[in-house]
């Protein structure tokens, strides 16, 4: 609502224009925005200062009329008796009361221009976190329609949610995330921290552990060297830990330790992580603090903030072991940590480059 049109609404509520509908809407609005309240009054202060101003010249008109019949009439018959001609005059009080609204009335419209740019900014603000990540998912479909098409494979039909993490587990396009992640899916997409898309596909399901492993099948994809390895030996008990997952549409760090030896309901192959995580964060990797994978996280319970669950990564190398030579050699997967000695900031820097947003079709 521009100051044009919020005058004219004021005049006509004023002067009881408005159905009755609009005027219950005006004065809810009066009621929650003070400024639009402010210029009612002092709108409704300037029209009836105007309108004593109306009432003070009538009056000294009819007042001037009856002076002058009444000194006419003592020296003259009526058939005589001039008519006559109306007089207004302006006293100095009145010119200074006009002056006075006019600036009101000036001061008032500013300061409500200002109260709405103001409070623009603020819905502007509160609402670009919002409209950031409505045009990213844009910019991520359209960056995986462009690979589809690159690829002359037919684009999903359906709009895609990204429904979890997942991070390399080889150089050359193999990712591991939580079968729940992509089960029942159509066709996943795997996006790095750049906003590009590439096509996968599930190649090996453990459904009792919840672990699913990807491969990248697009042909535009070009893997590294893997930085970590997975760590074998069982984290202990208060070790510090941190990972990397997308609990949001950018990719988000968080910290914490080991605080059991066991999952959910005691599952031996799990361990229990103090550590925040919100949907998103299922499949992302869980560090230590030489950067070596030592779980892969799961999920978070439900009835306490902080408290997670994470299978141990030698449970996943036990998987990757079973799993057919020609799908996953081991010597893919079997790298030496680079990450040791670094600074946290600088491990998360190289880590990022292979951790990826799950994104499935349904």
């Amino acid at each position: 609502m521009n100051d044009f049109t919020l005058i004219r609404d004021i005049e006509r509520y004023l002067e009881g224009e408005m159905s009755e509908q609009e005027r219950t809407a005006f004065e809810a609005l009066r009621q929650s925005n003070p400024a639009v309240n402010e210029q009612v009054l002092l709108h409704q202060q300037l029209m009836q200062q105007l309108e004593q101003y109306g009432q003070r010249v009538a009056f000294q008109e009819k007042m001037d009329k009856i002076h002058a019949s009444m000194a006419i009439d003592e020296v003259l018959p009526p058939s005589q008796i001039p008519a006559q001609k109306k007089v207004f005059t302006i006293s100095r009080r009145l010119i200074t009361n006009m002056a006075a609204a006019a600036c009101i009335a000036l001061v008032t419209s500013l300061s409500t221009i200002a109260l709405m740019q103001n409070a623009t900014r603020q819905n502007t603000t509160a609402q670009y976190e919002d409209v950031r990540r409505v045009l990213n998912n844009i910019q991520r479909s359209q960056n995986a329609l462009i690979n589809d098409i690159n690829s002359k494979k037919k684009a999903p039909a359906n709009p895609g949610t990204y429904g979890g993490t997942g991070f390399a587990i080889s150089n050359n396009g193999y990712v591991v995330t939580n079968y729940h992640v992509i089960a029942g899916a159509d066709s996943i997409y795997i996006q790095n921290t750049k906003g590009e898309a590439f096509k996968a596909a599930s190649v090996f399901e453990d459904i009792s552990s919840d672990l699913a492993i990807l491969k990248i099948t697009d042909s535009t994809f070009k893997g590294q060297p893997l930085p970590y390895t997975l760590k074998p030996q069982y984290a202990s008990r208060g070790e510090a830990v941190f990972t990397l997952g997308y609990p949001r549409d950018e990719i988000v760090y968080g910290e914490g330790y080991i605080s059991a030896q066991t999952g959910f309901n005691g599952d031996s192959a799990a361990y229990q992580v103090s550590i925040p995580v919100n949907p998103g964060n299922s499949g992302a990797p869980l560090m230590d603090s030489k950067g070596d994978v030592v779980g892969i996280v799961t999920g978070k319970q439900t009835t306490s903030d902080g408290i997670a669950f994470a299978v141990k990564s030698a449970h996943l190398k036990r998987l990757l072991e079973e799993m057919p030579k020609d799908k996953l050699p081991k010597k893919e997967w079997n790298h030496k940590n680079r990450l040791g000695g670094l600074t946290r900031v600088d491990q998360v820097k190289k880590l990022e480059e292979f951790v990826y947003m799950v994104k499935v079709y349904n």
